[in-house]
């Protein structure tokens, strides 16, 4: 049985506030998936099941995913599915987009995305603003300024 979303947002670059405001609201066993807005027609075709297999490389269009704190003011988990392939937070970081002071590298795998942990106390409009432009940086074609907030509630 697939989980449907308990929430689901419309969301414009810059204004992110909603999406921070649902990660405010996570509790334990929530979650928020973030994922740009793309027109199906639009959006690049599936990879096929060779190169998905064989590739270094992530799904093309990101997702990122911000995981409630196991306890109460605990550290988040974030994660960023990507195309860019291997080595993400050296990508980042090329670009002028280190890791912020805090956050930790918990996986930089070149399919299964970037994961790291937030301090419990991060503020999240910043969280939220750092994702999505990782998010641009590592997305091998031009993203748009939408985005689809998914909220995932127990």
């Amino acid at each position: 049985m697939a989980v449907r979303p308990s929430e689901v947002l419309n969301v414009t670059e810059p204004d992110l506030r909603p999406v921070a405001d649902l990660v405010r609201a996570l509790v334990d066993g929530a979650w928020v998936n973030l994922v740009p807005d793309i027109d199906p027609e639009l959006a690049p075709p599936p990879r096929g099941a060779l190169a998905a297999i064989f590739s270094a490389r992530g799904p093309v269009l990101p997702l990122v995913t911000v995981t409630a704190p196991e306890t109460p003011g605990g550290p988040l988990s974030v994660g960023i599915e990507h195309g860019a392939g291997p080595r993400a937070l050296e990508r980042l970081a090329d670009a002028d987009h280190a890791l912020p002071a805090g956050w930790r590298k918990v996986a930089d795998h070149p399919r299964r995305g970037l994961v790291l942990t937030v301090p419990g106390d991060a503020d999240a409009d910043e969280v939220v603003e750092w994702l999505v432009h990782a998010a641009h940086v590592l997305c091998p074609i031009p993203l748009p300024t939408g985005w689809l907030a998914q909220s995932y509630r127990p």
